[in-house]
């Protein structure tokens, strides 16, 4: 059975109460550094990208089997939404995910075996 992404369109409320939508728009990933995936999401018709540390992402796989492409989508998607539900601002320094980040998501989505 495949995995289907929850994360791919969502809503999220702010603390201000104010409703916004949000929708998977792509990924990739840069050559450099530890070679972080990016995913991008379109924030009420604004660009944000969400990352996930390649180191991270490795020791987290390691001796595990390795997350699809839709598993990432939801930590990525459900990292934006913790952050717009509790009113941070979406720069690059908070949409950054790393090792106990990463470890926390997939517990809480249930990835962890």
């Amino acid at each position: 059975m495949t995995y289907e992404s929850n994360y791919e369109r969502f809503e999220v409320a702010g603390p201000d109460g104010n409703s916004r939508k949000v929708e998977f728009i792509r990924s990739g990933f840069l050559a450099q550094g530890d070679r972080p995936e990016l995913f991008f999401f379109r924030v009420n018709g604004e660009e944000t990208v969400v990352g996930i540390s390649g180191g991270s992402l490795a020791r987290f796989e390691r001796g595990r089997r390795r997350l699809t492409r839709e598993q990432k989508v939801d930590v990525a998607g459900r990292w934006l939404k913790r952050q717009m539900e509790a009113g941070l601002p979406l720069d690059s320094r908070r949409l950054y995910i790393q090792d106990h980040e990463l470890a926390n998501l997939a517990n809480e989505l249930n990835f962890i075996e």
